[in-house]
């Protein structure tokens, strides 16, 4: 009997232990970044930083580490790689601005991408919210694997043409948030490119607009419609959403507005809800009340403009500039 009992206390002792094991194996770590961005891959300067207190910015020494809050300016024409960690960086190719923050000791980074063409390739065990990039239209969070975005020049009153923003997943996924709407678990393939503009009238009068045009993949995109109610959007090649915005003065609340439209030009939804206030303030669907009935299987042949929208000629604003630096 006492040898039973000391039997039923070790096997007692192993399960527990292996019931420890595996939680502790099933267990997700944060990966850890450096505690400082180096520079590399500069061979010629034409890159000038910006470090945290200092008035004045100076030249970049290539193979140096920059603090984190340290602002960047590329000349247009040069490349640069920003090391983050042996297995995360990011090539940038100018004219770019950009700026790198850390927080909660170097286990999640930001990248804050004013301007310039940058490639990323970021550690695939990098957990939801580790890396993040910001830019004038939204950010990019829980970045990890390859991708590849573009921001171009952006006027002083906020214009961004169809052809100065883009982005695309080559491997591994991203979850982008902007204005009014998200795009979420973005994949290999997935690619998008975007314009928006801003117009401040003199009453004070605020107005934007914001064009996403479908490029390759689907992209799963979430549509706030008012109240709790939301829109799930698929955006495919030549699919075109567009929200336009209106606010004024001293208001905290936009009056938002958004069509939709298939490749082929057809509506495919469209809505309109003052932000922030509840389902009483929302139109709900209005394609079947105020558009003409429309055939939603056209032929896909042209775009809003009349123009082809072959996927495989979709993809503006994607050039190449070295995807082998990625590998």
């Amino acid at each position: 009997m006492v040898r039973n009992m000391m039997l039923a206390t070790v096997f007692g002792v192993l399960l527990s232990a292996t019931a420890v094991y595996a939680q502790d194996a099933g267990e997700e770590k944060a990966i850890r970044f450096e505690p400082s961005v180096q520079i590399l891959g500069l061979e010629n300067g034409g890159l000038t930083v910006l470090k945290p207190g200092a008035e004045a910015p100076v030249n970049a020494i290539p193979y140096k580490a920059y603090p984190y809050g340290s602002k960047f300016v590329l000349a247009d024409g040069v490349k640069c790689r920003l090391r983050f960690s042996d297995l995360s960086y990011a090539i940038v190719k100018g004219p770019a601005k950009f700026m790198p923050t850390a927080t909660d000791a170097y286990q999640k980074v930001a990248l804050d991408v004013e301007k310039g063409d940058v490639n990323f390739s970021i550690d695939d065990r990098a957990l939801q919210g580790q890396f993040t990039v910001i830019t004038p239209m939204g950010s990019f969070t829980s970045l990890k694997g390859g991708s590849r975005l573009r921001v171009g020049e952006i006027s002083e009153e906020g214009e961004i043409d169809d052809d100065d923003f883009s982005f695309r997943v080559m491997s591994g996924s991203a979850v982008f948030s902007g204005l009014h709407y998200a795009m979420n678990d973005m994949s290999q393939a997935n690619a998008f490119r975007s314009a928006d503009s801003v117009v401040t009238t003199a009453t004070g009068k605020e107005f934007r607009d914001t064009r996403i045009v479908g490029v390759s993949g689907e992209v799963k995109t979430a549509l706030p419609m008012g109240g709790e109610a939301m829109s799930d959007l698929s955006v495919n090649p030549g699919t075109i959403v567009k929200i336009t915005r209106a606010r004024q003065p001293g208001s905290n609340n936009w009056v938002v507005s958004v069509l939709t439209l298939y490749a082929n030009g057809l509506a495919q939804n469209y809505f309109c809800y003052v932000e922030g206030r509840s389902q009483e303030y929302a139109t709900g669907e209005l394609v079947g009340e105020l558009l003409p009935e429309e055939d939603e299987e056209g032929d896909g042949e042209e775009g809003e403009d009349g123009e082809d929208v072959d996927a495989d000629a979709s993809d503006e604003g994607m050039d190449d500039f070295g995807d082998d630096e990625l590998l």
